[in-house]
């Protein structure tokens, strides 16, 4: 709240109370209210004020900070467990060992360029009571194991020592030690116990009771233990920090034999994304194919405007590179939207030039004269979109991340396959129409 651009904070501590979330109890939520961007005094954009949310919070020790949004966290938990875009999972049997190997992974995550917020998930530091029977101690007063095991659930746990009836309903009575001898180790190793011969002992005494630093909770995936390094990604695209980060793991962390690193969360869904994309993105080209055959019975014309195609990705490519941003899922849709009116535009330029042909001109001069007719429509188509998605290009607010890229894509590529049909096009209309020009003749 000392920062200016913050309205309100709000702190949900603890499990939620619904079962959907897989959260821990030792895990706290601030919902934090922002000001509009153009009201920002301390920084320019969310990353640069998350960087001073955690300088200033850096005072906290033991304390892992990760900053997300309420939904991505939650579509981060649905897709990998964890509240961060990338989830680096160890797996392995012994908890020690996915201790200090998750650590070392966590030191080599820190190197790679384009990662953020990198923190190991808590597998250890939680006090717990350890009561370990001495068996050779329990035979001498001729007691077993399960008579300490009794001992110490019904002091800790209690016992329940008869019910209270109000009218339909029922409640045990618990009857357990108070609570000021249950945090007391020395207390709990004075519990007496009666051995079969009637003599007493301390517990201590048939049993070692101590206070240990054990994992506050076991996670396992496909029935395997194992432990996650959290990271987000910032600067660079998400493909190439996951090889970077694999490589060195490789290099730097040498793994026992049966442990094993899985890298999770939103790569593992732009993977299972991209993987539809490439089939997808084909099966779309064909079916375009397949109409522009249909419409100028030609193969040779068809294949004249998927020309269209790649004159509209360079200038995709161009304008996410010119603006700094990466191939993503969002990216790879406005280039699906970005082949279509491309291929409109190349239908138009086409259409407009066999029309003149048939009305006997001559090729030449029916390209010229088609070219020139369809430059106010093709002009007109273009702009259009691009107009409409200037507001989406400038965004800065939520939900930028999926609209810039996506508006990037089809206003770049609107203007390479705008001026290359122009062009292009009409110069290669006579050497892919043969066919088409013989059949029009006959």
């Amino acid at each position: 709240m000392e920062f200016p651009e913050v309205t309100y904070a709000l702190s949900r501590a603890g499990r939620a109370e619904i079962g959907g979330d897989p959260e821990p109890v030792n895990n706290i939520e601030i919902y934090i209210g922002l000001k509009p961007t153009s009201e920002w005094t301390s920084a320019s954009n969310r990353y640069e004020l998350q960087a001073l949310f955690e300088e200033k919070l850096e005072q906290h020790p033991g304390l892992l900070f990760n900053f997300s949004q309420p939904i991505a966290t939650r579509v981060d938990e649905l897709l990998s467990g964890v509240r961060a875009q990338l989830a680096i999972k160890l797996f392995g049997p012994d908890l020690g060992v996915l201790a200090e190997k998750g650590q070392k992974i966590e030191a080599a995550v820190r190197t790679v360029q384009g990662t953020r917020d990198v923190a190991m998930e808590q597998i250890a530091g939680e006090a717990q009571l350890v009561v370990q029977p001495d068996r050779q101690a329990l035979s001498r007063y001729g007691l077993a194991v399960s008579d300490v095991m009794s001992v110490v659930r019904d002091g800790l746990g209690g016992a329940a020592a008869g019910q209270i009836i109000n009218g339909n309903e029922r409640y045990d009575i618990y009857v357990r030690l108070a609570k000021r001898f249950r945090e007391d180790r020395d207390a709990i190793a004075d519990l007496r116990l009666q051995a079969p011969s009637g003599a007493w002992v301390r517990l201590g005494d048939v049993a070692y009771v101590s206070i240990e630093s054990g994992p506050p909770q076991v996670r396992r995936d496909d029935v395997q233990r194992r432990v996650v390094i959290q990271s987000n990604v910032q600067g660079r695209d998400m493909g190439s920090v996951v090889a970077d980060i694999q490589d060195t793991i490789a290099s730097e962390v040498n793994l026992p034999p049966g442990y094993s690193v899985d890298i999770g969360g939103q790569f593992e869904n732009q993977q299972r994304a991209q993987e539809r994309l490439t089939i997808v993105v084909p099966v779309s080209l064909g079916l375009i194919a397949l109409l522009l055959y249909f419409a100028f019975s030609s193969v040779g014309q068809a294949l004249l405007i998927l020309v269209n195609v790649p004159l509209a990705v360079i200038g995709g490519v161009f304008s996410l590179w010119i603006s700094g941003q990466y191939l993503s899922v969002p990216s790879s849709v406005g280039f699906i939207t970005l082949f279509g009116v491309a291929v409109l535009n190349g239908v138009v330029m086409v259409e407009s030039i066999n029309q003149r042909i048939q009305d006997g001109l001559n090729v030449d001069t029916a390209v010229f004269e088609g070219a020139v007719s369809r430059l106010r429509p093709v002009l007109m188509t273009a702009i259009t979109s691009a107009l409409g998605l200037i507001p989406m290009l400038l965004s800065t607010g939520v939900g930028a991340e999926i609209q810039k890229p996506l508006a990037s894509v089809i206003v770049g590529g609107l203007v390479t396959a705008t001026f290359l049909t122009l062009f292009v096009l009409p110069a290669l209309f006579k050497r892919f129409s043969r066919a088409k020009l013989d059949d029009m003749q006959q």
